[in-house]
């Protein structure tokens, strides 16, 4: 796994100028959304392309990452610059499937323009990157899904690049809230489990012992909080459970008791090993499955070779941000645990009317 050589640099810590004026990107998002209950000692702006953020003390004001001056003229980006302290950049596009550039138009370009106005502003970039840099395609299988990794390897260098003050933090997979599950949109590790709870996941071709690395929403939103709060001006921050990892074969059996737990039973995927499944497996039964299972099973395939194909755990940094103030790692099974019974509420699985403002 490449990693950055500097997993946490010596944070350079100001003091506390009063309240501050922060400019949000990606206020829509999983990430901007869990931020926002956070910031709520702050002078919230974010930039939108389109629908204004419906959050209270909170102003939005539409542009667009990927044009000079944000897609704002040349008076009101000046003026947002006599404003902001800080920039939380966490705007990105991370759907795997983009083949029509908007990938590296909006995490590269984007990431430069934001980069731009902080210099201008004289302000510190707080930039949500990724845990899973390191992702890279295993032949055909994952070639997709990685185009998002290296887009934000992509990201990092321009931000290393400038001359603006930066932190740079790197969540790995975001789900819901730790005590409520909450989300405002359900992604890559949820599909997962549907399918598992679908009993549409006969094999999995991993290692049952492989970390599988998520943090809840809130506990994301905090550690980021936590750096503008401390005016860090510098460092690179892993927001990962790191060592605290669940494996994928406890993760499986959570999926599997929830299944119980909402009157579906499930059929318990087995893990073989990925040569067998590459030689022996793919070749004579994939195309043999129902379209259905077969679809699915390649949809995570994809997910799971690039996300979740690692013998070793991530590094992480949470000690070091709970040591600022930051909230440590609640318990990994009560959270993945909440999120699902959240996701299976939301969407009807549990026998619920589902709730149709989620995603």
């Amino acid at each position: 796994m490449e990693q950055s050589s500097r997993v946490a640099g010596a944070p350079a810590m100001g003091a506390v100028h009063g309240r501050r004026t922060v400019l949000l990107t990606g206020a829509s998002g999983v990430v901007g959304q869990g931020l926002l209950p956070r910031l709520s000692d702050m002078d919230v702006i974010c930039l939108v392309h389109r629908t204004p953020v419906a959050h209270r003390g909170v102003t939005s004001i539409r542009g667009d990452l990927t044009q000079v001056n944000l897609g704002l003229s040349d008076a009101e980006y000046a003026q947002l610059a006599r404003k902001v302290d800080a920039v939380i950049h966490s705007g990105a596009v991370t759907g795997f499937a983009r083949n029509d550039g908007t990938l590296e138009k909006t995490n590269v370009d984007g990431t430069r323009r934001v980069l731009e106005f902080a210099e201008r502003a004289d302000a510190t970039v707080y930039h949500v990157s990724t845990a899973y840099l390191h992702a890279k395609a295993d032949g055909e299988r994952g070639r997709t899904a990685a185009t998002y990794a290296a887009s934000k390897r992509a990201g990092e260098d321009v931000v290393r690049s400038s001359s603006a003050r930066h932190v740079i933090l790197r969540p790995s997979i975001v789900i819901g809230d730790s005590g409520t599950g909450g989300i405002s949109a359900f992604q890559g590790l949820y599909m997962v489990a549907a399918a598992i709870l679908g009993s549409l996941v006969p094999l999995i071709p991993f290692d049952p012992t492989w970390p599988i690395d998520f943090v809840p929403n809130d506990v994301v939103a905090d550690a980021i909080a936590t750096t503008v709060e401390r005016e860090l001006t510098s460092g690179e921050f892993w927001i990962t459970a790191g060592e605290q990892a669940l494996r994928l074969e406890e993760a499986v059996t959570l999926c599997a008791d929830l299944g119980l737990e909402l009157g579906s039973p499930v059929d318990r995927p087995r893990f073989i090993p990925p040569d067998v499944f590459d030689r022996l497996v793919a070749p004579v039964f994939l195309d043999a499955l129902p379209r259905r299972v077969r679809l699915t099973v390649t949809r995570l395939l994809e997910f799971f070779t690039v996300y979740l194909a690692m013998d070793t755990a991530l590094p992480s940094s949470l000690a070091e941000l709970a040591g600022l103030g930051a909230k440590p790692l609640p318990d990994q099974r009560a959270t993945l645990l909440n999120s699902l019974r959240y996701w299976a509420t939301a969407t009807g699985r549990d026998g619920a009317e589902p709730e149709s403002q989620v995603a």
